[in-house]
């Protein structure tokens, strides 16, 4: 057995503390999921013990399991001593500042983890400096999840200050440096920076970041309630950087003029694959700008443009554009009552291009 399920059946009513004893000295299970199984401080303390004991833990899960500052510190003590786990996830729990420092000092030690999740772990800005500034000394760290954090403006310019110096972490989700010395790490691949706050001012900051940046492959920004400045220091980046291959700005308000400037982005960018623009009150304008840099574009695979009030006018720029583009072939779309026949467009480009999958509503 290689994973163990503190919520499967045979074991859901066990103490944790003895199932916890017993990886001590465990030599196979190298997964232990203990999602939603409510583990709290105490029983933590005991898998903090068991994590400097060097065990065969490769994945450790402990989402949403009412974790106080007290219980999530003792694990990023634990980590400046485990050189087994690779990968940890803390979402849902409390770590705060305090935690956060802990875990800062923790990752400029630990020489294992490539993948950190916490999710809605109520850092705030303070906290993601701290977590940012370490990784501007770690070397290991491929993923990093703070979603959902409170981050805002100053804090992503600390995280776009991390950015310029890591340049090897796989995957971020919501990062800031608070520092003023930086040691060269490369790591970062992905950055996740959904559903913070970071607006115009800190999509700014990111994306100068992302012109001198060579190794972040995935960015996303949704919710950040990024309008057309944003928008325009982005499309600005992207003529530079020539490692992005994945975007997600949706769910933000870039509008008419914001798509306008992603568009002139895409008629020089050679490697962004897959753009998401849902939900950004694009419109028929919008997508018109977007539809004419398409037949320009030979790398973008992934286009979603879902929930931007597209009627007949941009249905009818959009299937134009497939006629000469022939690289995108998945496409995310909803019309506000759109004719019959181009309908039937959509359908028939599709059946031509077998690889092309169309989303359309």
């Amino acid at each position: 057995m290689n994973t163990l399920d503190l919520r499967a059946d045979e074991i859901v009513n066990m103490p944790v503390t003895r199932i916890i004893d017993a990886l001590q000295h465990n030599t196979t299970v190298t997964t232990l999921c203990g999602t939603d199984h409510k583990v709290g401080d105490n029983e933590v303390t005991c898998i903090a013990s068991t994590l400097q004991q060097q065990t065969a833990l490769t994945t450790l899960d402990l989402r949403n399991n009412g974790i106080s500052v007290k219980g999530t510190t003792q694990i990023a003590d634990a980590l400046q001593h485990n050189t087994t786990l690779t990968t940890l996830d803390l979402s849902w729990n409390v770590i705060g500042v305090d935690g956060a420092k802990r875990f800062a000092d923790a990752l400029q030690h630990n020489k294992t983890l490539t993948t950190l999740h916490l999710r809605d772990t109520g850092l705030g800005d303070e906290g993601a400096a701290f977590v940012a500034n370490a990784l501007t000394h770690n070397t290991t760290l491929t993923t990093l999840n703070l979603r959902y954090n409170g981050i805002g403006a100053t804090g992503a310019t600390w995280i776009a200050d991390a950015l310029k110096y890591n340049t090897v972490v796989s995957s971020l989700s919501s990062t800031m440096a608070y520092t003023s010395s930086f040691v060269f790490a490369q790591t970062l691949t992905t950055l996740n920076l959904s559903v913070n706050a970071i607006d115009d001012e800190g999509a700014t900051q990111i994306a100068d970041a992302l012109k001198e940046n060579k190794t972040l492959t995935t960015l996303d920004l949704r919710y950040n309630e990024i309008e057309v400045d944003g928008a325009t220091s982005m499309a600005a980046a992207l003529q530079q950087n020539t490692t992005l291959s994945t975007l997600d700005l949706s769910v933000n308000v870039i509008g008419v003029e914001g798509a306008a400037q992603i568009a002139t982005a895409l008629k020089h960018n050679k490697t962004l694959t897959t753009l998401i623009l849902s939900n950004n009150q694009i419109g028929n304008e919008g997508v018109k700008h977007i539809a004419d840099a398409l037949p320009h574009n030979k790398t973008l695979t992934t286009l979603d443009l879902a929930n931007n009030r597209i009627g007949n006018e941009g249905a009818t720029h959009i299937a134009d554009a497939l006629q000469q583009n022939t690289t995108l072939t998945t496409l995310g779309l909803n019309f506000e009552n759109i004719k019959d026949d181009l309908r039937i467009q959509f359908e028939q480009l599709s059946r031509q291009n077998q690889q092309r999958e169309m989303v359309v509503c």
